[in-house]
């Protein structure tokens, strides 16, 4: 890995790094004592080996996640996210996204109390934008589950973004993926969720997919929110729309990836056990932009090890 980015830092790769970023998928913070037994120790290994190899190779400009940071959209599960983050990510910037598990209560709140509430806790709009030098990045807010998607309100402020920004670099941040972008890893499906389920993809990815098609300025679009393995063969996945190639990353989250794997109780709640996923991955996503593509690394933090890479087209 270290003469990987040696040649990046030389500038063999033919292009000056933009932007240099960290994107964790789905992370499920809890404040349920049995649950942090599972949860601790794994996402722990994760933020250890972010310090090592942040100590090695410099800081990132900032850690995004997508959506479903907490497992409920309880005052307790935030601010055990809230603590988590803080203090294992010192002071490099978080960007957070609404997912559907933000959505979730252990009472009876309304809908529009809790998206209240995770834009009082992050002190972020549901949808926002910011701009890192020549890259523009774009938080949207899905909604409508069990069949999500971007609402009206959400493709018009993407859409404003875009055209304010025409000359950067455009990378989108969605919880969900857009339709028939992410498989599973088997052909029957019995491995993971996939974005050819209703639950498990933006119903209108069609309208999305115009819009983007509109802006060649746009290269990336991330999402996390199906928990597929690793191996999927789509993981990453590139398409023409328009007259430019947009690429879809879906991030296998480190908290459990596959269909049916993650804590819950059995034995009738007599008994809490966590069920990995196999092979068992820790993971999250490195992000380099350049000017002509992107290197993607994928970081298996378990073993302290690269699983994979990827270079993906910016225009």
């Amino acid at each position: 890995m270290e003469e990987l980015q040696a040649s990046l830092a030389a500038g063999q790769t033919g292009s000056e790094e933009l932007l240099y970023f960290w994107a964790l998928g789905d992370l499920h913070y809890s404040a349920q004592t049995e649950w942090r037994v599972h949860h601790t120790p794994r996402l722990s290994h994760m933020y250890q080996d972010l310090r090592q190899l942040w100590a090695r190779e410099g800081a990132p400009a900032f850690c995004v996640s997508p959506g479903d940071i907490v497992e409920f959209g309880d005052l307790g599960h935030y601010q055990e996210a809230g603590q988590q983050l803080r203090l294992n990510l010192g002071n490099v910037p978080f960007y957070p996204g609404l997912g559907n598990h933000e959505l979730y209560t252990s009472g009876e709140e309304r809908e529009a109390d809790l998206l209240k509430d995770f834009s009082t806790f992050w002190s972020k709009a549901l949808h926002y934008y910011w701009v890192e030098g020549e890259v523009l990045c774009v938080m949207l807010d899905v909604i409508g589950y069990p069949k999500p998607e971007l609402s009206r309100e959400s493709l018009s402020f993407l859409a404003t973004a875009l055209a304010k920004h025409p000359q950067h670099i455009a990378i989108i941040f969605a919880h969900c993926p857009l339709y028939k972008t992410v498989l599973a890893r088997d052909a029957a499906g019995s491995l993971d969720y996939d974005s050819c389920d209703d639950f498990f993809s933006i119903g209108n990815s069609a309208e999305v997919r115009t819009l983007l098609a509109e802006h060649r300025n746009v290269c990336l679009y991330l999402s996390g929110h199906t928990h597929t393995g690793w191996q999927s063969p789509s993981l990453v996945t590139t398409e023409r729309l328009g007259e430019h190639p947009v690429t879809h990353v879906n991030l296998s989250s480190p908290w459990y990836t596959g269909r049916n794997h993650g804590a819950g109780w059995i034995e009738n709640e007599q008994r809490y056990v966590y069920r990995a996923d196999q092979p068992d991955s820790i993971v999250s996503l490195a992000v380099h932009v350049m000017r002509d593509q992107v290197w993607l690394r994928l970081r298996d933090h378990g073993a302290g090890d690269w699983l994979t890479e990827w270079r993906v087209p910016v225009r």
